[in-house]
């Protein structure tokens, strides 16, 4: 049995960040991971010919001081391992209560330049928003003490009233956070829409597995250990209910091996955590949590075209698509259901990404479009896998003819297709009710931290602060610094 300072169950983008800070830091390290590969949703992999991209379609620059990634990453010793490459205009937004499109630059400067000449009746209010946006984006991330009462929605109609079209040109990529403004905390969409505005928007060149796989060899040439293709099974404690032991197994239960922990990082949900530890533990950790809610899950659609996805009018890197039929910001929220149904007319708000806009290092052709829309386990629970799939393939068949609809010439030219929904998002990274961004960013509710009750035990992953790229490299360099201060 050998000692480990830090055993981390996960090799996700938080478990692999806190395992490099504190690997590059002489602390002895073990991570311990049941996929065949590192990353979690921070992969990229193909399906023959198809580059898919787990979940990064672009994220703030953490090149930036101010960014909450710079200096967890600096520490990793990942920053300069993987380029990262300018997305340009942070996104284009069309339809819903837009009369016509709206391009939203990635700097606070632009943005506000932007958005008082589409909407210079609201000027005050823009440039009184996007000023406090940007005060709360330059803390550098830490929103720990900030109010967290007000939600997205009431902030928005105390400075924006019934201006439904500038709503939604502010935050037509909601799915990035979350489902609904009336829910959302508008800390929490400062915070995380405002470090793109004051950095720009970022992308992993050739994919976001580079950036988890030089992680990976961080910790690897720092001394310390990752092993795949093994689950843990049990997270043992002592007499005094501190975390002490971590067993693991291959992944058809043979072959069992125990390691000695002072500390065990989860880079999981403290549900799936709770269930390795013995019964009052796991019930305590269960506690803790019981107030908040699982985040929204998300769809993602991977296509293939035999032709760069401009040459079908599509003329951004990132393009919010929000359908007719949303006519308020607040619609947004009853888009997360509708895959629960067979499709109709009603599609629901999509975020659609062009890889080849940019220099993003992602082989084509095929040339990668990516569609992400909100999404819900409860939509995928009922019938069998045939069933499943037959919905699934409906639901892909009448997506591709909307975006037909809206850029001519785009169905046919699809060659290759990859259909991810809340159910695959469960089945492959092992996330509760399908949650992409851990809890719900609900206001009223205090932003978590890496620390559990139980002793010795912490976080690094979404579950630990706002979700995200972002979110998650952040708790995860919080969290080394708590198991550094102790030592």
């Amino acid at each position: 049995m050998t000692r480990y300072d830090a055993v981390i169950i996960g090799a996700g983008l938080g478990g692999l960040t806190a395992g490099a800070i504190l690997a590059r830091a002489g602390r002895k390290v073990l991570v311990i991971e049941r996929s065949n590969s590192v990353g979690g949703a921070a992969s990229s992999y193909k399906v023959g010919d198809l580059f898919v991209e787990g979940s990064l379609h672009e994220t703030s620059d953490p090149h930036d001081p101010r960014d909450p990634k710079h200096d967890p990453l600096t520490r990793a010793g990942v920053l300069d391992a993987v380029t990262w490459v300018p997305s340009g205009t942070f996104y284009q937004a069309r339809g819903g209560p837009l009369d016509a499109p709206f391009i939203l630059p990635d700097s606070f400067e632009q943005a506000r330049s932007a958005l008082t000449q589409q909407f210079p009746e609201a000027k005050d209010s823009i440039v009184r928003a996007l000023g406090e946006m940007e005060q709360i984006a330059s803390e550098n991330g830490d929103a720990s003490q900030a109010n967290w009462t007000l939600s997205l929605s009431e902030k928005f109609n105390r400075e924006f009233g019934d201006n439904e079209a500038l709503k939604s040109a502010l935050a037509a990529n909601l799915s990035y956070y979350h489902d609904d403004p009336a829910t959302m905390a508008w800390i929490a969409f400062a915070q995380s829409q405002g470090s793109y505005l004051l950095s720009g928007g970022r992308y992993v060149q050739g994919g976001s597995q580079r950036l988890s796989s030089a992680l990976a060899r961080a910790i690897k040439t720092a001394g310390s250990d990752v092993i795949l293709r093994r689950a843990v099974s049990a997270i043992g404690v002592d007499a005094q209910g501190r975390v002490a032991s971590v067993t693991h197994t291959a992944k058809d239960g043979s072959d069992p091996k125990s390691e000695d922990a002072a500390r065990v990082i989860g880079n999981a949900a403290p549900d799936t955590l709770a269930a390795l530890l013995p019964a009052a533990s796991g019930d305590a950790l269960r506690a803790s949590y019981a107030d908040r809610q699982p985040s929204i899950s998300l769809f993602a659609l991977t296509l293939g075209l035999s032709k760069p996805p401009r040459e079908f009018g599509i003329a951004s890197y990132s393009t919010q698509l929000l359908p007719d039929w949303m006519k308020s910001l607040s619609d947004y929220a009853h888009a997360t259901t509708l895959m629960a149904d067979e499709p109709s007319q009603r599609m629901p708000p999509l975020a659609i990404v062009d890889y080849a806009a940019i220099a993003s290092g992602v082989p084509a052709p095929p040339y990668v479009l990516s569609v992400v829309g909100p999404d819900a386990l409860s939509n995928w629970n009922d019938g069998d896998q045939d069933a499943y799939r037959a919905k699934r393939a409906r639901w892909q068949d009448a997506i591709v003819a909307y975006l037909d609809r809206h850029y001519p010439g785009l169905a046919q030219a699809v060659t290759a297709s990859s259909f991810n929904t809340a159910l695959s998002v469960k089945t492959y990274l092992g996330a509760p009710q399908g949650a992409v961004y851990g809890f719900a960013p609900s206001p009223g509710t205090a932003l978590r931290t890496p620390a559990t009750p139980i002793p010795g035990l912490y976080l690094a992953s979404a579950y630990a602060g706002l979700g995200g790229y972002t979110g998650v490299i952040q708790s995860a360099g919080i969290c080394a610094d708590m198991i550094l201060s102790e030592n």
